[in-house]
């Protein structure tokens, strides 16, 4: 599908000194199948935007495989550096940024820490690896979930209890947050962020920044008409879980599921010809301090950028 799908949100913040607007994108899935031209819309689209910050929350690329050509990550960098150029861009690490595909077709940990020093040399543009960034108006936590919580050794996907004991390691981030500051974690799985064990270690927050899920690989046609935050398979090809599309609707809701940029990614192997079905996903959370948006439901408008995409795609 030739579209952008836009999440818009208007949220109202009276410690907020004035409006500005973050921008968020996840699961690039970034291989040698994502164009040039698919990359410029993107960044294209997000400038028009004007927003203030650009939140990836994870996923960035398919495999580490994927930057080991030079000229794939040379091109790949080009990218974020002009994201950089937009504002101050940040990324947070999700389950395919630091696996390897081996040769086996089984995926291995692999930590390539030179390509993410690379990323954090770009001006503008910062990698968040269990690391906080803050100003004057916002503290943003990248919060990295851990090898041993997407394979653990008990042989499910995700293990709770792992990322339990990776938040208490991380308690120094997580708590006495600067309460006039928006607070935001990035947390690329969000399939624990509605426990109370795991909300109780993150409650500081204001919101929590996932992706991950791909919508649950609902179609555009049930996307809207199906009211639920359900999908119909994850990533760990569990059916039918909850927060796989999820969105915000009242102001206290916390978690916030982006949809992702690739819904089927290079490592998905057939199942990557139906992206043409699907749209690019992004969210835009525009902060103000008007007391007009002081309600009890978020201001929520949603769009298919098909207009901008048929005009700056030629």
């Amino acid at each position: 599908m030739n579209a952008i799908h836009t999440t818009n949100y208007k949220i109202y913040r009276p410690q907020i000194k004035k409006d500005f607007t973050i921008a968020i994108i996840s699961d690039l899935h970034f291989s040698y199948k994502i164009s040039e031209k698919k990359l410029k819309l993107i960044k294209d689209f997000l400038q028009s935007k004007s927003p203030q910050y650009i939140l990836i929350a994870g996923d960035l690329i398919d495999s580490t495989n994927m930057v080991k050509d030079k000229n794939e990550k040379n091109r790949l960098l080009h990218w974020l550096e002009d994201l950089g150029k937009i504002c101050n861009t940040f990324i947070s690490l999700g389950s395919h940024d630091y696996f390897l595909k081996s040769a086996s077709k089984h995926w291995e940990y692999y930590f390539d820490m030179e390509f993410f020093n690379e990323i954090n040399n770009l001006e503008g543009v910062k990698l968040l690896n269990n690391q906080n960034f803050s100003d004057d108006t916002i503290n943003i936590v990248g919060i990295t979930q851990s090898f041993d919580y997407y394979q653990p050794k008990n042989g499910k996907e995700e293990d709770k209890k792992k990322l339990l004991e990776d938040l208490h390691d991380l308690k120094i981030l997580l708590h006495n947050l600067p309460k006039e500051k928006l607070n935001l974690a990035m947390i690329h799985s969000p399939m624990y962020l509605g426990d109370e064990d795991v909300k109780q270690e993150l409650k500081e927050f204001d919101y929590f920044i996932s992706g991950h899920m791909h919508n649950g690989c609902v179609p555009p046609l049930l996307y809207e008409l199906w009211k639920s935050t359900r999908g119909f398979i994850s990533p760990n090809k569990c059916l039918f879980l909850k927060n796989e599309r999820n969105t915000l609707k009242y102001n206290d809701d916390k978690l916030l599921v982006n949809g992702p940029l690739v819904t089927f990614q290079e490592c998905s192997g057939y199942f990557e010809k139906f992206n043409f079905l699907f749209p690019m996903y992004m969210t835009f959370m525009e902060f103000t301090n008007d007391s007009k948006y002081d309600t009890k439901e978020i201001y929520i408008k949603k769009k298919y950028e098909k207009n901008y995409i048929k005009i700056n795609s030629r």
